[in-house]
């Protein structure tokens, strides 16, 4: 499976809205997803 850049911010909203966790996206997305969401932090 290859990685949706469109897809990272989805799965990171999905995550923060507690209808996923990390465990349940595709495993190709977890790390960028999980990056993404440290950038967030991050910027705050």
């Amino acid at each position: 499976m290859k990685v949706k850049e469109y897809m990272i911010p989805v799965y990171a909203l999905l995550i923060r809205a507690e209808r996923r966790t990390i465990e349940d996206v595709p495993e190709v997305y977890q790390v960028p997803v999980a990056e993404h969401m440290a950038e967030q932090i991050e910027e705050n």
